[in-house]
């Protein structure tokens, strides 16, 4: 996580250095990114960077959950119930241009990478809404009454990191495709396994 001293930036700072990352991420692969380009597109000192971040992955682990966020809440505010939402909203009517392409680098990032944001505090903290959804659909006696909350949440969670390796194996590009076959996952294995029968 960012430090607090990056939360305590004026907010025009605070946009600076993530206007910058967008646009460096974006137009480089992973690997060339260097923190010396985010903070010269930035117009920051080097050492500032390590006053805010620890690192490259930390930052851009950051900025993808802060997008993750914005969606899930629109998500959320829409649907009520973010698990059991019956449609997508389209990522153009949430998002800016520049966070989309942004989101778009998180299919090429380097498996470490998503590793450290799938098994580490960035997604217990992005995907704590459908933890809370869980909780929700168990005391509201909608979950079939062997599943073990925190384990379906693992399961949950670490199989988007698994939905990203088949993407990778099978070459899947398509961002249709790649929502289909999510969607399908979580419609009719996922949920079909965990939802008491209507």
């Amino acid at each position: 996580m960012p430090k607090k001293t990056f939360f305590n930036l004026p907010p025009d700072k605070k946009q600076r250095i993530i206007d910058a990352a967008y646009d460096i991420f974006i137009e480089e692969e992973y690997e060339k990114v260097s923190i010396r380009a985010i903070t010269k597109k930035a117009g920051i000192s080097l050492g500032s960077f390590y006053k805010y971040f620890d690192d490259k992955d930390e930052l851009y682990l950051y900025l993808l959950t802060s997008i993750g966020k914005k969606i899930y809440d629109k998500e959320k505010e829409y649907e009520g119930i973010f698990l059991l939402r019956k449609g997508y909203i389209p990522l153009e009517k949430i998002c800016s241009e520049k966070e989309i392409e942004f989101d778009k680098t998180w299919y090429k990032a380097p498996v470490e990478v998503m590793r450290k944001f799938y098994f580490g505090e960035y997604s217990k903290e992005l995907n704590s809404i459908f933890r809370d959804e869980l909780l929700e659909l168990k005391n509201s006696g909608k979950l079939k009454d062997s599943v073990d909350v925190d384990f379906v949440f693992y399961l949950f969670v670490t199989s988007m990191f698994n939905i990203l390796m088949y993407f990778r194996e099978y070459d899947i590009e398509d961002q249709d495709m790649k929502l289909k076959i999510k969607n399908d996952y979580y419609t009719n294995l996922f949920l079909t396994g965990i939802l008491k029968a209507e």
